[in-house]
């Protein structure tokens, strides 16, 4: 077995361009390098720069090659749709240009679904009509990404409205596996009280990428038991390096093994750089864990 780790700007707690708190972008690139990575991901655009000629000599200098890139925009607001679809033909654009294979569709986070992550008994759904919205978008956001050679890859998150398993299951039940496959977020999903390692082993043939995450066991209790939103969760922490919280690294190796994956999987750490920021040594203790347990 051989994956490809990556590791990406939102470690460094970057999730929008535009966020003050950002940091700069030469420093990312070069610590992402620095850390022991020769893979990435975009992150969002704008991010980085946005000539391909550029960004592609930016990474080149570091020796980094790009996996993916992702679109993470309001997929269940008919209003919002020529924003989301602008933004997904920006980024497969400059995706493809620099040798990107797969674009990450995500959900965004809602105000009343972060108030419930995690929680599917407290979780309100989407209705018919968008949710019916919703899959014609991400149908059509896997034509822009199909037209230029990148494979569109699915990706439930908390907070948002494909969380849990059985609204994962319905949005892949209704989309093309043909055209769309999956992007495994194991932390995610074990917020979401998905067992990764099962849902892989179920939908080993549509997984084409990994996002690896962590999660910490004891404040995963604790903002399930008090209701805490998502947002203030990973102010608290709830994201952690792996091999330090609750996902079965060991087994997940054994299993990718077995089933012969030899894709990429992006490692990410969700924090809020005001709160905690060694990102650098974080993306150090990751990747040694993961190489220490067959990755």
């Amino acid at each position: 077995m051989h994956v490809k780790l990556a590791n990406a700007p939102v470690s460094w707690g970057v999730d929008y361009a535009d966020d003050p708190k950002n940091p700069l972008w030469r420093k990312v690139m070069d610590e992402i390098a620095e850390a022991g990575y020769r893979h990435t991901e975009l992150g969002p655009y704008g991010f980085y720069p946005t000539d391909p000629a550029v960004l592609s000599t930016e990474f080149a200098k570091r020796g980094l090659a790009v996996e993916a890139g992702f679109v993470f925009q309001i997929l269940h607001d008919p209003s919002k749709t020529e924003a989301v679809l602008e933004n997904a033909r920006r980024t497969v654009e400059l995706l493809a240009a620099v040798g990107g294979r797969h674009l990450v569709t995500i959900d965004h986070i809602s105000e009343e679904r972060m108030a419930t992550a995690g929680r599917r008994d407290l979780a309100g759904k989407l209705d018919a009509p968008r949710f019916d919205h919703m899959i014609g978008l991400i149908d059509q956001i896997a034509d822009i990404a199909l037209a230029k050679g990148v494979k569109p890859v699915i990706h439930q998150h908390a907070g948002c409205y494909i969380e849990y398993e059985d609204e994962l299951e319905a949005v892949l039940d209704r989309l093309d596996a043909e055209r769309v496959g999956i992007c495994v977020d194991t932390g995610h999903m074990a917020y979401a009280g998905i067992d990764p390692v099962a849902f892989y082993e179920r939908h080993a043939d549509r997984v084409l990428y990994f996002h690896f995450k962590d999660i910490d066991r004891g404040v995963h209790e604790r903002v399930l038991a008090e209701k805490v939103p998502f947002l203030a969760a990973i102010e608290q922490k709830i994201f952690c390096p792996m091999g330090s919280g609750v996902v079965d690294w060991p087994t997940l190796a054994k299993v990718l093994r077995s089933h012969g994956y030899d894709g990429a999987a992006n490692i990410e750490q969700d924090i809020d750089p005001t709160i905690s920021f060694d990102p650098l040594g974080d993306a150090r203790k990751s990747l040694a864990y993961l190489k220490s347990v067959g990755f």
